[in-house]
């Protein structure tokens, strides 16, 4: 079903991100999920393994080689991301004249050593004459996230509106942060990243993830990179003379990588949230379908999202400032404020490198 054209996603700063070359008998499944594996995900390690059922089917499991086991420790992130894999291939899918229908969880809910034994999926395309191209599809391609500072006017009140229209998934809540709480949101949000920059181990599972040069990320398809991560000016100038991963927990390497991070985030025009009644691994996959259309709904309005979600990552050190975060914004047990979102107009951001379908697909 693929050959060489099956290419890498390439990083670039302008155009749209580029798709595998289909091949001339792809099936409608794979033609949707070509689309579908251009979703976003936590530290961008695309955490998916795919088993193709037939050509309207397929099973989503989790590649337990990409979760991220020091800052995500139940696997919460890396669900969410299993749900906007989901959402973009159901998306995709209409353009096909496809509905999709998605069984979550089929086989039940996974223990740590379950995952990627069990799926967290189930798609099944089903032929619609009267399936509509969701409006949607056609900001797939040009979506990307973007952690540079934000300019220019305001989220206005019919944006917001958009945004949380298009988002609403039963069993998931999208606001925003107050006005008069933003600030203190934004510090919380500073103080956590530091956090996580100033712990070696959690740190580590950064540096993991980053590719330090345009051959790494050719080859690898996957994680970070400094043209990502937020930094400009003088912070970028040093961030690509020091960043190695032999300085990676130098002081001038984290110094510009947490200012990059936190100059950006006071920048902030406003901050989305997404919250769940209860914290259950279906409602981190459906916060992940949530959140990948309010994504591509506010990028057709020119404006571009961040998650800085550090401050609900459940590690020990994080404990204290998730709860100062949690009485902030009035969430309590069994709820959980699943997401905390960056929205605002930037500047064009690099794209974010993907791996071939090719590479997650798996033998049955």
């Amino acid at each position: 079903m693929f050959g060489r054209g099956d290419s890498i996603f390439r990083i670039g700063r302008v155009g749209d991100r580029p798709l595998s070359a289909p091949q001339p008998d792809s099936p409608s499944m794979l033609q949707a999920l070509r689309y579908g594996i251009t979703a976003p995900s936590a530290h961008n390690t695309q955490p998916w393994r795919i088993q193709l059922d037939s050509d309207t089917e397929a099973r989503l499991y989790l590649d337990p080689k990409r979760a991220l086991p020091a800052t995500d420790p139940p696997g919460r992130q890396v669900h969410i991301s299993h749900g906007t894999l989901i959402e973009m291939t159901a998306i995709a899918a209409t353009s096909l004249g496809y509905r999709t229908e998605v069984e979550l969880l089929p086989d039940g809910e996974m223990s740590l050593p379950e995952f990627g034994a069990k799926p967290t999926a189930l798609l099944r395309l089903v032929a619609d004459p009267d399936q509509a191209v969701d409006p949607l599809f056609s900001q797939i391609l040009s979506r990307r996230s973007s952690r540079l500072a934000h300019h220019g006017p305001p989220v206005t009140d019919d944006e917001r509106t958009r945004i949380q229209t298009q988002a609403r998934f039963t069993g998931v809540e999208v606001g925003w942060v107050p006005q008069d709480l933003l600030a203190t949101v934004l510090d919380i949000a500073a103080r956590a990243m530091t956090i996580e920059v100033n712990d070696r181990a959690l740190f580590d599972e950064t540096l993991q993830w980053f590719r330090f040069s345009d051959q790494e990320i050719a080859e690898k398809g996957d994680g970070l990179h400094l043209d990502t991560a937020g930094l400009s000016g003088l912070s970028l100038t040093l961030g690509r003379l020091f960043t190695r991963p032999r300085n990676w927990h130098k002081p001038y390497n984290r110094r510009p990588y947490l200012k990059g991070f936190v100059d950006s985030v006071r920048t902030t025009r406003a901050l989305l949230t997404l919250t769940t009644p209860t914290n259950t691994m279906r409602d981190w996959i459906t916060t992940g379908r949530s959140y990948v259309r309010a994504q591509l709904t506010a990028d057709e309005l020119g404006l571009r999202f961040q998650p800085i979600s550090q401050v609900l990552q459940e590690y020990p050190q994080m404990d204290q400032l998730r709860t100062e975060m949690e009485n902030l914004m009035g969430v309590a047990a069994p709820a959980k404020l699943q997401m905390l979102v960056r929205v605002g107009r930037t500047q064009q951001p690099g794209l974010s490198p993907r791996r071939t379908l090719s590479s997650m697909i798996q033998p049955q």
